[in-house]
């Protein structure tokens, strides 16, 4: 029998689109979209994270995610 895993950490890998800015330094939440669906998240990065910017699920804390800005290849 399989492991049951919550919906939230499905997301854990996966990539999204910022709607609402997310503040630096866990100073905020802002709203990822993954999936079709709209999450509360927040990054520990340095610096803001704006609207239309693709990110990565890096984890969660609670029912937040949490993003990091993906690097341009």
């Amino acid at each position: 029998m399989g492991t049951y895993r919550p919906a939230i950490d499905q997301l854990i890998g996966q990539v999204g689109i910022i709607v609402e800015t997310v503040p630096a330094d866990r100073s905020g939440r802002g709203i990822v979209k993954v999936g079709g669906q709209l999450w509360s998240c927040e990054t520990e990065g340095p610096t803001s994270i704006a609207p239309d910017t693709t990110v990565w699920i890096c984890g969660r804390y609670g029912v937040r995610l949490l993003v990091l800005a993906q690097l341009d290849p």
